[in-house]
């Protein structure tokens, strides 16, 4: 009987023991039964291990005390026993080394909660570099961050547990994935990550203070305003956290903190990550960004041509018209300058250069922005660089430029001096039209034709109309009023507009029949004919038979007959005239010549 009532009392005892609700730290941090954390609680991995489902975080019910109903949801309270692990999800694509057609590999993220993890770019080619960025929720930390490529090699992002981390990789020649584990903070570490915090807004407030509240009057002043409420807003905010967690010390030093003072401080890192966020959005909209990667627009005016270095390299080239050209992704590595060489054609001289609107100092040739300065000129990513040339007659010089601008009426000398073709020592590139050498030369001495700068002549790039016509105009030695308009809708207000209105003046220029010049427009071969055919009052030629005569224009057939019959133009090595392609620089200065020597003939 005895032992019939040990089995009896013992079974009892496990039915107790199994219907009495059992005591975890997440039930103590949602304030389910009681406000104190005890050393036990936070120290015994088992409770982790044995938690019903019932005690986690997301299945608590609030309690009706004033502390609870404050407190944020329970997915979002400490409990330093919970860990959030990536999972392997088939959604996630496993990492190749195929590169996508644009030759870049991608930088795919596994979901994890309370966690948010951007790599910048998303996409990349082998060798770049790619910066990583994770951030934890508030109260929650990693303890694990890495990336796996296609042949499952593992690189670690992180050295230590924390709240965020910031790594830049080189990227591998295959896609990555990236993995991330993350717990929930203890109140000691809890109380480190607040202080961190405090320090680190508190430098980026002297920051702002010192780059735009300082310089007030370099920036809008309602920008201005907007800053000063959103730092006044962060430094209440910082109040209250150095509060917060000045009690969470103490509770600590006492070994009984808290889950209300915990909640307050992750309360107030919250309220000061939400106008620290304004406060970065304001300073990027203003300029003063600091970026990891950036985009950069150029702009180069008409007459003009800008060469970059540093972060980034490239030519801008505004010679034949005005110019823009975009950077993608630029890699800022906290060290290099960005510097912009300005070269113009003669003629022309720089007349601006700005960069997101705010006009900069030009020294000599050069714009060099320091590394230390750059976030200054990044707005929303993007930095816009904006270089304006103006054109001004008569002889001039420009950096980088070759030739003068006067045009004098020629004078028809048949003495003028001629350069044999492979003696000039002006341009570097004609080896390729020898035909045509000779010709650019001697309009070069005469001041009717210029370089593109560098020593370029670039005889196979286009001519447009408003360039020949101030060509044609030299040739033939008009008089030229610079305070000349046009009935051209598009031909007033810039350098070529007298040139245009002296050869519309003489008869030799008419325009489109929709009222506009074409300015900007390529010159045509028969265009170019129809104009010089002109200058010669628009004389009788026997017609001429070309392999591709079906495409010469109507009011065209003429002049190109006149072209061949003069020997101005006699067509390309098959014989074709080629009438609707574009003229090249170096046709163009072949045709004037051949003009130029008729007119000297007479």
């Amino acid at each position: 009987m005895r032992h019939l009532k040990d089995i009896a009392l013992a079974v009892a005892l496990c039915m107790i023991i199994s219907i009495v609700p059992i005591v975890s730290f997440a039930d103590v941090i949602d304030g389910t039964n009681s406000d104190i954390v005890t050393a036990a609680d936070t120290t015994d991995p088992e409770a982790t291990a044995t938690a019903e489902p019932s005690a986690t975080p997301d299945s608590a019910e609030p309690t009706s005390s004033p502390e609870a109903s404050e407190a944020p949801d329970s997915s979002e309270s400490p409990v330093p026993t919970a860990t959030a692990t990536a999972s392997n999800s088939s959604s996630t694509p496993a990492p190749t080394s195929t590169a996508k057609p644009n030759g870049k590999y991608s930088i795919n993220v596994n979901k994890t909660e309370k966690s948010t993890i951007v790599p910048s770019p998303s996409a990349a080619a082998s060798g770049s570099k790619v910066i990583i960025k994770g951030n934890a929720d508030r109260g929650y930390k990693y303890t694990d961050a890495y990336y796996v490529d296609s042949k499952e090699n593992k690189t670690s992002l992180i050295s230590n547990d924390s709240n965020s981390f910031s790594k830049t990789i080189t990227m591998p020649a295959s896609d990555i994935t990236v993995y991330s584990t993350v717990e929930e903070m203890s109140a000691s570490e809890l109380y480190e990550d607040a202080v961190d915090q405090y320090d680190t807004v508190t430098a980026d407030i002297n920051s702002y203070t010192k780059t735009y509240i300082n310089n007030s009057s370099d920036y809008n002043s309602s920008d201005i305003s907007d800053m000063k409420k959103l730092i006044t807003s962060a430094k209440a905010y910082l109040s209250d956290l150095k509060s917060n967690y000045n009690a969470l010390k103490e509770e600590i030093d006492d070994k009984n903190p808290t889950k209300s003072t915990m909640s307050d401080v992750i309360y107030s890192q919250e309220d000061l990550d939400d106008v620290s966020a304004e406060l970065k959005e304001l300073s990027d909209s203003m300029g003063g960004e600091d970026v990891d990667y950036f985009d950069m627009t150029v702009t180069v005016g008409k007459g003009g041509k800008l060469t970059i270095s540093g972060l980034v390299s490239g030519t801008v080239n505004g010679f034949s018209s005005k110019t823009t050209d975009t950077f993608d992704e630029i890699y800022n590595d906290g060290s290099s300058s960005i510097t912009f060489k300005i070269n113009t054609q003669n003629g022309y001289s720089l007349s601006s250069f700005k960069i997101n609107g705010k006009t900069v100092t030009v020294s000599g040739n050069t714009v060099t922005i320091k590394q230390s300065a750059l976030s200054n000129y990044i707005s929303g990513g993007t930095m816009s660089v904006v270089a304006n040339f103006g054109y001004s007659n008569g002889s001039g010089s420009g950096s980088g430029g070759t030739g003068g601008n006067t045009y004098n009426p020629v004078i028809k000398d048949p003495a003028t001096p001629t350069p044999a073709p492979g003696n000039n020592s002006v341009f570097t590139d004609l080896g390729s039209v020898s035909w045509a050498e000779q010709s650019i030369m001697a309009l070069y001495n005469m001041g009717i034709v210029n370089g593109m700068g560098d020593g370029l002549f670039e005889p196979s790039a286009p001519v447009t109309r408003e360039q020949f016509a101030k060509m044609i105009v030299g040739v033939m030695g008009y008089q030229v009023d610079q305070n000349a308009t046009t009935e051209f809708s598009d031909a007033n207000g810039d350098w070529y507009t007298p040139y245009i209105a002296a050869a519309v003046e003489h008869g030799i220029i008419t325009g489109r029949d929709d009222g506009t010049f074409g300015v900007g427009q390529n010159i045509t071969r028969e265009d170019i004919a129809v104009i010089i055919f002109r200058t010669q009052g628009s004389p009788a030629a026997e017609m001429h038979e070309f392999p591709d005569s079906d495409q010469i224009s109507d009011y065209a057939e003429g002049a190109v007959s006149y072209m061949y019959s003069t020997g101005i133009a006699r067509g390309d090595d098959n014989g074709y005239f080629n009438p609707k392609n574009s003229a090249t620089r170096a046709e163009a200065s072949k045709m004037l010549f051949g003009l130029y020597g008729i007119i000297n003939s007479k």
